[in-house]
């Protein structure tokens, strides 16, 4: 039986560097000391959102490679999965 998946999350799986985790993982529980009932997921939920709604996919995808790019000369691991050509 196919379950209705409309009004649910999805588990998922990403990579953040250090200094990502370190500010993701402040701003959480700060919202918990402040009694807000804010996860980390709701922060990556709201910039996926904006990230979609503020940039054409032409746009999306020419920061992300930029991204990527600049990304690669700090993390090294980064480069040995492949650079998108562009």
């Amino acid at each position: 039986m196919a379950k209705n998946t409309a009004g649910s999350y999805h588990r998922t799986t990403i990579y953040l560097t250090d200094e990502q985790w370190r500010w993701l993982s402040r701003l959480a529980a700060q919202a918990r000391l402040d009694d807000l009932p804010l996860s980390a997921s709701d922060v990556i939920r709201l910039a996926v959102t904006r990230l979609r709604d503020q940039l054409s996919e032409k746009e999306l995808r020419k920061a992300l490679i930029a991204h990527v790019r600049s990304e690669a000369e700090r993390y090294p691991g980064r480069a040995r999965r492949g650079l998108p050509e562009g």
